[in-house]
């Protein structure tokens, strides 16, 4: 009879070998980003564009944050994390709403409030 084997090891490591790489995770945020910032600039009027990217890169840092959640805290984390990526996106949203103009805001929502 063969030794006994600890079947906790095993599916620990065939899990970890199937899990989503942060490198992989960033790749498709920027491509995604990328990927919005032409649409929006191209569909949106001009002022809109900023205050709808820094929307974007808040929803796609909670999705990161989502996935960072979701997975195995491993206490040998070396280098870039989901979590570490969540960090950034939201740093990234909060730049770029820091620059939009309070008047282009006033602007936009007297737009809105114009009745035809």
């Amino acid at each position: 009879m063969p030794p006994p084997t600890n079947q906790a090891k095993s599916v620990a490591q065939r899990r970890t070998t199937w899990s989503l790489r942060p490198q992989a995770t960033g790749a498709a945020v920027l491509l995604t980003a990328v990927g919005a910032l032409s649409v929006c600039a191209s569909l949106l009027p001009p002022d809109l564009v900023l205050p709808a990217m820094s929307i974007l890169f808040f929803i796609l840092a909670a999705v990161v944050g989502l996935v960072a959640g979701s997975r195995s805290r491993a206490a040998e984390e070396i280098g870039l994390t989901h979590s570490d990526l969540a960090g950034l996106l939201t740093f990234i949203g909060i730049c770029a709403a820091s620059q939009v103009d309070p008047d282009q805001m006033v602007r936009l929502m007297e737009g809105a409030n114009r009745e035809p």
